[in-house]
């Protein structure tokens, strides 16, 4: 009897209801969910679903990017993250948005764009204090992209054995062989950024590497090889001062061969000395593969409204207003006259010098100088071909927020809103590792 008494008293104890329930969850301390929009964002900025008939897989990643920007966006403007850099991205898509509905050409694309821009930007805000894995999970799906395109290659080989059935379309990345450089660029610079994580990052980017120049190879894009091989081997130079020459150096070339070539359009073919350099010294064709040709026409349509643009035009308007026989300028420069004039331009410019700014106290590392020279040569590759916004912001996006990185001393990043910071502990490690 009294040991049921016990019994009876000590189940009294144990509540049989909860008077309060409440479930809290921290998103900045989560992993699964920021991959999965990282995933997607990376599948819609880099692969052609399209192209290869995939409509149903295309639009169910679209529809995967524009529920992640409204989520991100909800969560930024809670956590009241808006920072002057991010808005400056605002400043110029919402310019680009509203001059192309304007002038009634893809203002829809230019909306989708625009989200995509501003999900990047996000996640990298938002996970700044996390650095480390929101790098990585971009790593792995920027590698996934380059390793399943080439695997495709290999599994269609009459897309580039044969000269006769050679196409210049229908590839995974991009869609068009031209455009392949572009994403292989950005996949290796994001590679390099996580090869101080682990020794696995540093195979991975070896193999990024090997795969991104096989692959260019393979279907002849010869600029993004020639500038992947460049890259690859600046990763190689010992000397800090020889680096810097090397990033002063592309970068004058840059704005040199912007100004007095690209600028010129066809005038190029009436100069002496440029015609015995290019065709008698370095034996190429003047035309650059018809290219003047191509800027001659743009420059021309920009003269038309040199302030405000046309907005982002569709391919029927490209070949309605150009003279010439292939789709948009083929100069990244030019194509944001185009669709915006000096007012979008002059945006870019200061997005640019914010860029810069958020590196420069850092350049005597030598990620930093890699990370920086990885962007002068994405630019530089851009003279020849009209990259998308989205992959020539996201190399941008990859400078600005080096200096979240572990391992590089910033007072700011080693607390964010009183959260703890994964990336202290690396800052502890890394902080005396010489990087000349």
């Amino acid at each position: 009897m009294q040991k049921i008494r016990i019994l009876s008293l000590s189940f009294k104890k144990i509540p049989l209801y909860f008077k309060r329930f409440s479930l809290s969850i921290n998103l900045q301390e989560m992993t699964l969910l920021p991959f999965c929009m990282v995933f997607v964002s990376i599948v819609n900025m880099c692969l052609s679903l399209a192209s290869l008939e995939m409509q149903i897989l295309s639009y169910m990643v679209l529809g995967g990017v524009i529920l992640s920007f409204l989520f991100m966006l909800t969560l930024i403007i809670h956590s009241n993250k808006i920072s002057r850099y991010g808005f400056m991205y605002f400043l110029f898509m919402s310019t680009l948005v509203g001059l192309s509905f304007v002038n009634q050409v893809d203002y829809k694309n230019a909306i989708y764009f625009s989200m995509a821009i501003w999900l990047n930007l996000m996640l990298f805000r938002y996970f700044s204090n996390r650095i480390k894995m929101i790098l990585s999970s971009y790593a792995i799906a920027l590698s996934f992209c380059v390793y399943v395109n080439f695997a495709h290659l290999l599994a269609n080989p009459m897309m580039w054995v044969v000269d006769d059935t050679k196409e210049a379309v229908g590839y995974l990345l991009g869609g068009n062989y031209n455009q392949m450089g572009c994403r292989m660029m950005i996949a290796v610079l994001t590679n390099w950024m996580c090869v101080k994580f682990s020794r696995l990052w540093m195979i991975n980017f070896i193999l990024v590497c090997t795969v991104g120049i096989a692959t260019l190879a393979i279907v002849g894009s010869m600029t993004s090889l020639s500038m992947i091989i460049v890259f690859f081997a600046f990763c190689l130079v010992p000397s800090g001062k020889l680096r810097k020459i090397g990033i002063y150096s592309i970068f004058t070339a840059f704005v040199l061969f912007q100004v007095f070539v690209v600028f010129n359009g066809r005038g190029l073919e009436n100069n002496e000395l440029a015609v015995y350099v290019i065709e008698d010294v370095l034996k190429k064709d003047m035309t650059f593969t018809y290219r003047t040709y191509m800027w001659e026409s743009a420059l021309n349509i920009i003269e038309k409204s040199p302030i405000f643009g046309w907005g982002l035009p569709t391919s029927e308007w490209y070949d309605s207003n150009m003279s010439s026989f292939a789709i948009g300028p083929h100069n990244f420069i030019l194509s944001i006259l185009i669709n915006g004039g000096v007012v979008l331009l002059t945006l870019y410019i200061v997005i640019c010098v914010m860029t810069w700014r958020s590196i420069s106290s850092y350049m005597d590392r030598k990620d930093a100088q890699i990370l920086v020279f990885g962007l002068l040569a994405l630019w530089f590759m851009s003279l020849m071909e009209m990259y998308p916004y989205t992959i020539m912001f996201f190399a941008m996006m990859l400078v600005s927020y080096y200096k979240y990185m572990p391992g590089v001393v910033n007072e700011k990043t080693t607390t964010n809103g009183g959260l703890k910071n994964e990336n202290t502990d690396y800052e502890r490690k890394y902080q005396q590792i010489d990087c000349h």
